[in-house]
């Protein structure tokens, strides 16, 4: 009952700001108008963005590649990328990306990864996608110059706040991962202080699930110890699958004959906008990405063709992609219908194959 009534008003907020973009796209041109400029884009120069967002699903599938052959479980770069096209799906249809990590780690276990090395995959590539994240937002306020300026209070606001998310929870994460002793006294303080102002909150069990969360962390930083490289290699491929989606908007700009503004400007204004929606536990960002976009790209497009901008970028670099992710995921699930189960892997759950090479990313 309270999932769907959670899924009720995520689907009602989704929908009210879907239809507050579109009486803002409509109230300054109208639909003529609307589908002249998106005719006038150069299609040839659009379908760049086609090998770029699939670079983008290769990216996250070469890091857990390269992970899961440190862990002792290697699974085919094919299947990596299945498992990357699975996390894009469902963490555009879900609230805050919560459904993809889950349904990826379902689909490494059915090909006979261990359940606790997959979570612990899915929590290094969350790492080295936080963090490029945040080096990606860092770059661009000084890369972008006086665009920064312009973004207005209310895109201000929301990426202030999404900054200081995304620093909050990666430097968490170093926390748990590094120190693992004072990151424990912390969680638990926390827990402390709000069983006090709640004291009908089950302190004990979120402290077991503190604590397990914990020895992942520590898992984690064992791996890493021993191959020290390997996070280096996922936040490096982590920069570059972000800056295909950054590099998006660009390849927009150029399809309409426009020039002026550089490739770093405009990905870095794109950072800017992703970390100012990226927190907000909708699906795939909806609405917001989309309004976000046409208040901070207003000085790039003009205001003839940010809205048919806004229109290409978000299909190709999110619409074009969950429908082919979703066709990726039907074909996936209909060839495993008609294949055996593989064996489970012969290492322990959570078990670290200390002679297992560590790939080195392409």
């Amino acid at each position: 009952m309270k999932n769907t009534v959670k899924n009720l008003i995520c689907g009602g907020v989704v929908l009210a700001l879907l239809g507050w973009t579109v009486y803002t796209i409509f109230r300054e041109q109208t639909p003529g108008q609307l589908a002249g400029a998106l005719l006038s884009a150069d299609w040839r120069a659009l379908l760049l963005g086609v090998p770029l967002m699939a670079l983008f699903i290769c990216c996250e599938a070469k890091a857990t590649h390269g992970i899961l052959r440190a862990l002792g479980c290697p699974q085919p770069f094919r299947r990596c990328a299945y498992y990357s096209s699975v996390g894009f799906f469902f963490s555009t249809i879900t609230p805050s990306a919560t459904g993809g990590q889950p349904a990826q780690i379902v689909s490494m276990s059915r090909d006979g990864t261990p359940t606790a090395s997959g979570a612990l995959d899915m929590l290094l590539v969350t790492i080295g996608y936080n963090t490029a994240a945040m080096i990606w937002g860092v770059s661009a306020l000084f890369t972008a110059g006086g665009l920064t300026e312009r973004l207005g209070g209310q895109v201000g606001l929301l990426l202030g706040l999404g900054l200081a998310v995304f620093t909050l929870l990666d430097v968490a994460m170093f926390l748990f991962l590094f120190l693992p002793g004072p990151a424990k006294r912390l969680l638990h303080g926390c827990i402390a202080l709000g069983a006090k102002v709640y004291p009908r909150l089950d302190k004990a069990g979120l402290e077991a699930k503190a604590d397990e969360h914990l020895r992942e962390y520590r898992r984690g930083a064992e791996l890493i110890r021993r191959a020290p490289v390997l996070l280096v290699q996922v936040v490096g491929l982590s920069m570059v699958q972000l800056g295909c989606s950054y590099a998006m908007p660009y390849v927009v700009y150029r399809a309409f004959g426009l020039s002026g503004f550089g490739l770093g400007e405009v990905m870095a204004l794109q950072a800017l906008c992703s970390i100012a929606v990226g927190y907000l536990p909708l699906p795939g960002s909806a609405g917001a990405a989309e309004g976000v976009f046409l208040r901070s790209f207003l000085l790039i497009y003009g205001e003839a063709l940010v809205a048919p901008a806004m229109i290409l970028s978000r299909t190709l670099s999110c619409y074009l992609v969950l429908a082919a992710t979703g066709v990726v995921l039907a074909a996936g699930r209909a060839l495993r219908r008609s294949a055996p189960l593989p064996a489970k892997a012969e290492n322990k759950p959570g078990e670290i194959v200390k002679s297992a090479p560590v790939e080195r990313a392409s």
